[in-house]
């Protein structure tokens, strides 16, 4: 159990519930979270798609492990 937890790191764009809030209008929705397939937790050793904007103003786009979220500017995990 030990090695999962070490593998396995806090899905950012659900924030480990497994669902996000999705508001349109006055609507507002509740949706399987499309990133971690609704486990609330992303492997890292699987590779995601990821875009971060420079110091300079361009994006960046990378496909491989998970990066560190807090070490780039608007970082962005995409799902499939």
């Amino acid at each position: 159990m030990a090695n999962k937890r070490a593998s396995s790191r806090i899905c950012p764009h659900c924030k480990g519930n497994g669902y996000v809030r999705v508001s349109f209008e006055a609507e507002e929705s509740i949706l399987q979270c499309q990133t971690c397939e609704s486990k609330g937790e992303l492997d890292t050793e699987k590779f995601y798609h990821q875009t971060w904007t420079e110091p300079h103003g361009t994006t960046t786009y990378y496909h491989g492990p998970l990066v560190d979220p807090e070490e780039f500017k608007d970082w962005k995990i995409h799902h499939k």
